[in-house]
């Protein structure tokens, strides 16, 4: 069981900063640096970070693999900002790049056996 919860919180990583940058591309619409970083959504921003790094901070206590997490971690993220990016902002998502996404998960699943 811990090592799933090791997994769950590698993965929780990889979707707080992914939505904390859908979450910035969001802010920054605006018309300066100023504007963006006095946004409100800033409040939910910045503890998503502090989030992502508190999740490391536990399965780097456990001793897992820089290497595996690191890995893991950014499949998550890139899930997470390309569904975003569909969702939130209208971008497309080609079938070559939903074959990539899908080897990805398969990529993760093999390191982890």
């Amino acid at each position: 069981m811990p090592k799933a919860l090791q997994f769950i919180a590698i993965v929780l990583a990889g979707i707080t900063v992914g939505i904390a940058d859908a979450l910035i591309k969001k802010a920054s619409l605006t018309e300066s640096l100023w504007t963006t970083l006095k946004n409100p959504l800033m409040l939910i921003i910045l503890p998503l970070y502090v989030a992502q790094v508190l999740f490391f901070i536990y399965v780097f206590k456990h001793q897992w693999s820089v290497g595996i997490a690191g890995n893991v971690q950014i499949v998550f993220y890139s899930l997470t900002v390309v569904i975003s990016g569909f969702l939130i902002f209208g971008e497309k998502i080609s079938p070559i790049q939903g074959m990539g996404m899908g080897l990805a998960l398969i990529g993760v699943i093999l390191m982890n056996l």
